[in-house]
């Protein structure tokens, strides 16, 4: 009985912890409707991470954009420009990135990443992507 006890108790906490995560790993589309709240900035060494799979090919591995890519007629902004990225305030970066470039003016060539990625997520990005500039 002590065994069937144990496995059962296994059983329940495993999908409990698999629910939780589930629950937590709801993409921001879908969690807060791309709505920036709280603070903004995450942990910029898990954003990182998500840098380098998601932005890096069209913004570069260190922002500069000094990429070519095919499908755009004008690449991205700097990312290490100290006075532009100071005209950006984190909740523009989020938009931006959870709606895409075409929700806040820019170009339509970036997508919404708000369908694939968490707020925490985005909220990490966004620390990275300060890193940058220092700002």
């Amino acid at each position: 009985m002590g065994d069937r006890f144990c496995s059962a108790a296994a059983i329940t906490i495993s999908l409990v912890l698999v629910m939780r995560v589930g629950l937590a790993a709801d993409p921001a589309l879908v969690s807060n409707g791309c709505t920036p709240t709280g603070n903004l900035r995450g942990d910029a060494n898990a954003g990182q991470d998500i840098h380098l799979e998601n932005c890096a090919e069209c913004h570069g591995y260190d922002g500069k954009a000094e990429v070519i890519v095919m499908h755009m007629d004008e690449p991205p902004r700097d990312q290490t420009d100290l006075e532009y990225m100071q005209t950006l305030n984190d909740a523009f970066l989020y938009l931006a990135i959870c709606r895409g470039g075409d929700a806040v003016g820019r170009s339509i060539v970036m997508p919404p990443w708000g369908d694939l990625l968490t707020d925490q997520e985005i909220k990490d990005l966004i620390a990275w992507i300060r890193t940058f500039s220092g700002t």
